[in-house]
């Protein structure tokens, strides 16, 4: 889409300085204006397939919020359905419904004003500019939350979309966006032979495929385009969208349900060996019947689904490695080994993606090793130990790909400093540390996610279709280690880019999950406003290049022969933005092994010691 030179220029004047009078004034406009006639504002109305909800108005953002609204029905360890229940008259939607069972803590809930969680949690909130009528048409983004297949929920306030859509106003490219609930842990990933038999696997995932029919079918309701819908997810959830857009070896040629992707810090690469009867599973679900007192039963399945979701999820805690607890390939919606059906080009072709990762993915996974790293022996053994089915030889090939010499994470830091960063780790929080730990962080963040994401891209690229591709390379923290977060030594890692896409205050409470953008810079606040505003951009036109941002260059569209990523980068000292175009051509030996083993080098386990005798 084409705008004019002077809506350009007023979009782009509201994320180039966030202290010029123009950005004052939209601000003002959107947060105080509407508290003076909060009082007087009409409450938000939109009638669905089901019925009529009653919305709640915030004027903090001047946004029309509907939250908790049913989207599907789950019974325990049951395949969804979707919600069929119709009214006359009209329901209320102004509060977060109950959410999923998941390790979300109470203050955690409390902090974004959920109260309970419930078997009954498949419910979205939809987040849209006050005033918006049906005839609108905007476009869409549906998120999708990280947290491992463990946690998570739609109304987490780490995700909190109201910033994100503000800054579409903001920008004269207004979205409409939709958070949702999904399954997780045993109950939305169970496995074992009783529950592939009953073809209850993968409930996370069609949960969020019900979510995103009922988007289709409902959201032009609340004035957004079911054909301009985009999909936004980390981590699990970044995952979760590889999956939908392999949902079903696009076998049943049912109607598009989103147009683009945002793929954050996950995509393919682990997971292509689970199935529901491997003998972890099937160790897990004889270690949950035994928790729960079903041992005897003659329908073991039957008897768990007698229990609430809360006394399985307890159980399922017994379980001492929740890794189990993950897709798993079914052959029904998750038809075979994701990395497999990537390669194979068997997905529908009519998607875009936007995707990338950090730098540093492996730094803060790799601080949970069992054991220090010192020599090229240890390195081996760390290797053996999680990737069970890998040949020798494979492994000596890993080893040469990464050589003890050869630059680790984080990567911006020479590894003639490593003494200084393992001091830095030991006074933030004892982190396990050296050049060793460093080269095993190089592997592991590439095989968990960074291969997965150049995988992507090339295929995409191969096969004729759009992918932009990029690289979070900005420290949010500084030594000393100020924003040591629940272990995540910070850098360019795995959740450390929640704050600069969400376009969240510094201020804006992330409870310790993740680092804030850093205090004082403002290359750091340009670079989170530039891009949030390419988001948007994507989001509202499927092209990041719709809107200038003052500093980033010209996105290019992946090329196989010219691969490139952006990168986005700022530092504070010198206080200087940084966001260029690289070549993504970097680590290519090793990048290329994991993709090209993707069942040898999965992610696979020994069983522990409480369940080996089941």
């Amino acid at each position: 889409m084409m705008y004019s030179r002077a809506l350009e220029q007023t979009a782009l004047s509201s994320i180039r300085e966030p202290a010029s009078a123009i950005a004052n004034m939209l601000l003002h406009y959107l947060t105080l204006l509407p508290v003076a006639f909060a009082g007087s504002h009409k409450a938000p109305s939109a009638t669905t397939l089901n019925g009529t909800y009653i919305g709640r108005y915030l004027p903090e953002f001047s946004q029309d919020l509907f939250l908790g609204i049913p989207f599907a029905r789950a019974p325990v360890l049951g395949n969804p359905t979707p919600w069929d229940e119709s009214w006359r008259g009209s329901r209320s939607a102004e509060y977060n419904g109950a959410i999923c069972y998941c390790y979300a803590p109470p203050a955690d809930m409390e902090r974004a004003n959920v109260t309970e969680k419930s078997d009954e949690c498949l419910n979205l909130n939809v987040i849209r500019p006050s005033g918006i009528g049906k005839k609108k048409k905007l476009p869409v983004v549906v998120w999708l939350y990280g947290g491992g297949f463990v946690d998570g929920f739609g109304a987490d306030i780490n995700s909190n979309m109201s910033y994100i859509v503000q800054a579409s106003v903001a920008q004269q490219m207004p979205i409409i966006a939709v958070t949702l609930n999904y399954r997780v842990g045993f109950l939305g990933f169970p496995g074992g032979a009783e529950v592939a038999k009953e073809g209850v696997t993968n409930l996370g995932f069609k949960d969020q495929r019900i979510a995103l029919q009922w988007v289709h079918e409902n959201i032009a309701a609340f004035g957004g385009d079911p054909d301009k819908v985009t999909l936004w997810g980390q981590s699990a959830g970044s995952h979760s969208i590889t999956h939908q857009i392999l949902a079903y070896g696009d076998q049943r040629g049912e109607k598009r349900l989103f147009r683009g992707a945002i793929m954050v810090s996950s995509s393919v690469g682990v997971g292509n060996s689970h199935h529901p009867t491997r003998y972890d599973a099937l160790a897990g679900y004889k270690g949950i019947v035994r928790a729960t007192n079903c041992t005897g039963a003659q329908d073991t399945l039957a008897c768990l689904r007698r229990l609430s979701g809360d006394q399985l999820w307890e159980a399922s805690m017994t379980v001492a490695d929740l890794e189990v607890w993950k897709p798993m390939v079914d052959g029904d919606f998750v038809s075979m080994p994701p990395t497999l059906q990537l390669l194979s080009g068997k997905f529908r072709r009519d998607v875009s993606v936007l995707i990338g990762t950090g730098s540093d993915e492996g730094l803060g996974p790799s601080k949970s090793l069992p054991q220090d790293l010192d020599t090229d022996e240890d390195v081996h053994a760390m290797l053996r130990l999680l990737l069970l089915d890998a040949r020798n030889e494979t492994l000596d090939l890993i080893m040469r790909a990464y050589p003890a010499e050869a630059q680790g994470p984080p990567y911006a830091l020479p590894m003639s400093e490593t003494d200084r960063l393992c001091e830095e780790f030991r006074i933030a929080g004892g982190l396990r540390c050296g050049k060793q730990f460093r080269r095993f962080a190089s592997m592991f963040g590439d095989f968990f996610v960074i291969a997965g994401r150049r995988a992507v891209a090339q295929k995409f690229a191969e096969l004729g279709m759009t992918a932009y591709s990029y690289r979070f390379d900005t420290w949010p923290t500084s030594f000393p280690i100020t924003n040591f977060t629940n272990f995540k030594p910070g850098f360019a890692g795995h959740s450390t880019d929640y704050s600069y896409f969400f376009r969240f205050p510094r201020e804006h409470d992330l409870y310790g999950n993740n680092p804030p953008i850093p205090k004082g810079s403002e290359a750091h606040l340009q670079l989170s406003q530039g891009i949030a505003a390419k988001l948007i951009a994507y989001i509202y036109t499927g092209n990041p290049n719709a809107v200038s941002v003052p500093g980033f260059p010209v996105w290019p569209k992946y090329d196989v022969k010219k691969p490139t990523n952006m990168v986005f980068n700022a530092t504070e000292h010198p206080d200087r933005l940084n966001v260029h175009i690289e070549p993504d051509t970097w680590r290519k030996e090793g990048m290329a092994i994991w993709p090209s083993h993707p069942i040898e080098l999965d992610y696979r386990k020994t069983v522990p010691d409480n369940l080996r005798d089941l």
